[in-house]
């Protein structure tokens, strides 16, 4: 089953000249921050259409069963990250696709990607994932990986130096032999999931997500196997990354 959910946010006006929605339906985007701390100060919304081929079942356990996530743009400021919770967090395989759009905005502006990562994470995971997240994208070095985070979209490898097609696709399953777990210390059922990504010789990432009682929204509780180091470009191709919308 294909489940459809498209979401059309309206741009308030920041200012008197900034501009705003005319009565065509078209609206005027203040520019996003492209680099730099300043990208997490916007307040901007830009529409987003996202869609979740395959249903992955909240409390029935199904071993290896496929979903894939498809949006738009990667959100560039704190706005625009609460407004994909909204349209992905209630979806398991919502929460691992927005823990890999607060991961790329964090590497783009530390300060708004923190914020984001502390919204989709279960509090005990954020020092884990914090951690780690500095020195494999931010540091400018051989060590960091800009494009970790392009390495779980479909499409993308080494050899096309992890450009992928737009619009953006993420491939989410349930693990294979990892049923469902009640945990009593996050107070809610644990789903095992699994990421594919081109980036390394085991293709399934896994991911751990629960959805706590009394939220509406899933959250990641352990994901170590998203900030491992991927491969490297393929030494022997001409193509570069040219960075995730």
């Amino acid at each position: 089953m294909k489940k459809t959910l498209l979401s059309t946010i309206a741009v308030l006006a920041l200012t008197a000249c900034s501009g705003g929605s005319d009565n065509s339906g078209n609206e005027t985007i203040t520019p996003i921050a492209q680099t730099g701390e300043q990208a997490g100060k916007e307040t901007t919304v830009r529409p987003q259409q996202v869609t979740i081929e395959g249903d992955i079942d909240h409390k029935e356990y199904k071993a290896g069963v496929e979903s894939t996530v498809t949006f738009q743009h990667f959100p560039k400021n704190v706005a625009e990250f609460e407004a994909a919770m909204n349209q992905l967090g209630s979806e398991p395989q919502g929460a691992v696709v927005l823990q890999l759009m607060a991961m790329e905005l964090f590497r783009n502006d530390s300060v708004a990607g923190r914020q984001c990562i502390e919204k989709i994470n279960t509090e005990v995971n954020v020092p884990s994932v914090m951690r780690r997240l500095p020195d494999i994208l931010r540091r400018n070095d051989s060590y960091s990986r800009p494009y970790l985070v392009a390495s779980f979209m479909q499409g993308a490898t080494p050899q096309n130096g992890y450009n992928p097609p737009h619009p953006y696709k993420v491939k989410v399953r349930t693990h294979p032999v990892h049923s469902y777990e009640r945990s009593e210390m996050l107070k809610g059922y644990v789903i095992y999931l699994q990421v594919e990504s081109s980036g390394y010789d085991t293709s399934w990432r896994g991911v751990e997500v629960v959805k706590q009682k009394g939220d509406d929204h899933y959250r990641v509780s352990n994901c170590p196997s998203l900030y491992t180091q991927c491969k490297e470009i393929d030494w022997e191709t001409d193509e570069e990354f040219q960075g995730l919308e």
